[in-house]
C-alpha cells in the first residue's frame, strides 16, 4: 500500500498539482457568494479530485504513452518519474482507478452540460499523449490543446451559477496555458527531435518559441490588468511571466531548463496571493 501511494505522488508530480487543482478552486472562488461555501462536499471531493487523481490521469497517461521521447530525455528519472517496468502493473491500476473516480463523477453533475465539460477535460487529457490523435506531437494543437487546464474553472464556475465565465478572462487563460505548454517544450526540442517528434517548439525553433511565448504572456498580463484594474503589487507579478522569455531572448547564456522548474512554484506563490488578497475579500 505505501509503495503505491509513493508512485501515485511521483506520477502525478505534486508540484504540478496546483495547475489543475488550483484552477478548480479559482473559478469556485469567483463563482461563489460566501465563504461558507467552501466547506460543501461537492467541491471538497471535486478539489481532491483535481489535485491528485486528475494529475494521475494526466500524467499516467502520459507516461504510459511517451516512452519513445522518455528514452531520449535527461529529466526523465531526473526532475520527473520515468516509468519502471516493475511499476507497470501499479501505475495502470492507479491510472484505472482514477479513471473509474472521474467517471463517477461526470454522473455526479447537476446537468448535461456539466458533465459535458467534465468529458472534455478527460478526452483533452487522453487525447493529448495517446496515439493515434497524440496533440502533443501536432505543432499548434499541442499548444492550443492545453486549454485543458483551464476547464476545471470552467466546471467550478459553471457548478455554481449554471452559466459560463466571461469570454475575456478565459482567452486569457488560454494565452498563458498556451505559453506555458510551449516553454515547457523547448528543453525537449533535442529529445523530441531525436524520437521524431515534431512539436510546435521542434516546429519554429527555440528563438521564435520563446518570442510566442512572451507574445502570449504579454497578451494574459495586458487582458487580466485590463478586467481586475489592480493595484500596480498584482500587475508586477503578472509581469514576471513575459519577462522570463524576454530575458531568455535577451540573455542566450541563461539556462532554460533550470528556470522552468522555478514556475510551479512562483505560480503556487502567485495563486496564493492572489487568493488572500483579492479572492477572500471579494467574499466578505
Amino acid at each position: 500500500m505505501t509503495n503505491i501511494l509513493r508512485l501515485a505522488f511521483k506520477v502525478s508530480r505534486v508540484r504540478f498539482w496546483l495547475y489543475l487543482g488550483g484552477t478548480y478552486l479559482i473559478g469556485y472562488i469567483i463563482a461563489i457568494s460566501a465563504i461558507s461555501e467552501l466547506i460543501d462536499l461537492f467541491f471538497i471531493v471535486h478539489l481532491f479530485f483535481f489535485m491528485l487523481p486528475a494529475n494521475i490521469i494526466l500524467y499516467g497517461i502520459n507516461d504510459i504513452s511517451d516512452k519513445d521521447t522518455d528514452f531520449f530525455n535527461p529529466k526523465k528519472g531526473d526532475k520527473e518519474y520515468k516509468v519502471l517496468d516493475s511499476d507497470a502493473t501499479k501505475l495502470y491500476i492507479l491510472v484505472g482507478v482514477s479513471l473509474a473516480f472521474c467517471l463517477s463523477l461526470v454522473v455526479w453533475q447537476a446537468d448535461v452540460m456539466a458533465s459535458i465539460l467534465f468529458l472534455s477535460w478527460l478526452v483533452l487529457s487522453i487525447a493529448y499523449s495517446v496515439e493515434p490523435i497524440r496533440f502533443k506531437a501536432r505543432p499548434v494543437v499541442d499548444f492550443a490543446s492545453n486549454f485543458l487546464y483551464v476547464i476545471p474553472a470552467i466546471l467550478a464556475f459553471y457548478q455554481v451559477r449554471l452559466a459560463f465565465p466571461p469570454l475575456l478572462p478565459l482567452f486569457a487563460a488560454f494565452l498563458w496555458t498556451s505559453a506555458m505548454q510551449l516553454f515547457s517544450a523547448i528543453p525537449d526540442i533535442e529529445a523530441d527531435k531525436k524520437a521524431n517528434i515534431k512539436t510546435t517548439a521542434v516546429a519554429i525553433g527555440e528563438k521564435a518559441s520563446l518570442l510566442l511565448c512572451f507574445v502570449f504572456w504579454s497578451g494574459f498580463a495586458g487582458i487580466l490588468i485590463l478586467v481586475t484594474q489592480w493595484n500596480s503589487p498584482w500587475n508586477l507579478m503578472m509581469l514576471m511571466y513575459p519577462a522570463i522569455p524576454l530575458y531568455i531572448l535577451i540573455r542566450p547564456s541563461a539556462d532554460i531548463a533550470r528556470l522552468y522548474w522555478y514556475f510551479p512554484y512562483y505560480t503556487a506563490i502567485f495563486g496564493i496571493v492572489l487568493f488572500f488578497s483579492v479572492g477572500l475579500p471579494l467574499l466578505w
